[in-house]
């Protein structure tokens, strides 16, 4: 009687530990299968996110109607129908594109509110007009490459050559009024010609627009401006160019020699580079960077516009690469600065 008791007793424990070993195991098999699917699912949700869901702003801190103004409206329209999500731009100009800077670089970093400049962004911080580079945004892509800046004067300048214009100017001293926007592309070239010898009445004028009808009004003799904004005046002959400014004659314009071409180091290019506040999710950029990349390299509606119009042709650079080259750049001004900030008119 004892020994049944006894197996009894055993089978009932053999029972209950089966049943909690099993229970055990499913619920580590189950514990586990909690842990791994999650996991997987926070990953795949990290790769994207809800954006944009309103319009988008981009700021040129420059006028209407320049070359600037221009190469992010055709982005904006094309990049409207890739993302989904209206995007407009708004013109804050003054300050040679500090204040419109200002303003995004003090936005909240949503994605919502963007900025566009070029190399006008490392002169102003050697000209000390702002006091940050491009490193205090988070750089999403270069998307253009303007014609490039030209120094221009009416036809009737007696002088067809940089070494010509130069001398004229010595010859008469302050004579010849050169506009310039302070703290941007046109100030620098006037610093950088005045360092060459040249003697000019340097007066501030306002956009490339305001300084194009300045010089047709005879209220300037010499203005750095885009081909763009002074064809037509060129095509009739009230204008004539003397040199460019680009580092390379430009292809659509390979008939117009580089101020280095002439024998003075005088240059800068315009890569039109795409920027957001500090802190915007990286996310947000990658889906901006893959948008733009996408109109600038594929989309031949956006690649007629802009030769139409302003005689470009497609140009991108990505985010890293984007990063080399305005630290490049930023460098290369930044060796001027000492001189250019000694500069005054």
């Amino acid at each position: 009687m004892i020994k049944r008791k006894h197996l009894l007793l055993t089978l009932s424990i053999m029972i209950i530990l089966v049943l909690f070993l099993t229970t055990a195991c499913s619920s580590s098999n189950d514990k586990s299968d909690d842990v791994s699917m999650p996991e997987g699912e926070e990953v795949q949700q990290s790769e994207d996110i809800k954006w944009p869901t309103q319009p988008i702003e981009i700021v040129v801190p420059y006028s209407a109607g320049g070359d600037t103004d221009f190469n992010a409206r055709a982005l904006a329209k094309y990049l409207t129908e890739e993302i989904d999500e209206s995007v407009v731009v708004v013109n804050i100009s003054g300050g040679g594109g500090t204040i419109g800077m200002d303003e995004v670089i003090n936005a909240n970093p949503d994605g919502y509110r963007l900025v566009v400049n070029h190399c006008a962004m490392h002169m102003a911080e050697a000209f000390g007009v702002s006091n940050y580079g491009w490193d205090a945004f988070e750089p999403i892509a270069t998307y253009g490459q303007g014609t490039g800046e030209l120094l221009v004067v009416r036809s009737d300048f007696p002088a067809d050559t940089v070494s010509e214009l130069i001398e004229e100017t010595k010859r008469n001293p302050g004579k010849y009024k050169f506009g310039v926007n302070p703290g941007a592309t046109s100030h620098y070239a006037a610093a950088k010609l005045t360092f060459e010898g040249a003697d000019m009445n340097i007066v501030a004028s306002g956009s490339a627009s305001e300084r194009v009808v300045a010089l047709k009004g005879n209220h300037l003799d010499i203005i750095v401006a885009a081909m763009p904004v002074i064809k037509d005046y060129v095509t009739t002959g009230e204008f004539k160019v003397i040199a460019a400014f680009t580092t390379e004659r430009y292809p659509t314009y390979d008939s117009i020699p580089t101020m280095k071409e002439q024998g003075y180091d005088i240059n800068f290019d315009h890569f039109y580079t795409l920027y957001a506040p500090k802190g915007t999710d990286p996310r947000i950029i990658e889906k901006l960077e893959k948008a733009i990349e996408k109109v600038v390299t594929t989309n031949e509606v956006y690649a007629d516009d802009i030769r139409k119009a302003y005689n470009q042709v497609p140009f991108f650079m990505g985010k890293e690469e984007t990063v080399k080259f305005l630290t490049e750049q930023q460098e290369s001004y930044m060796k001027d600065s000492e001189m250019l900030r000694s500069f005054e008119f």
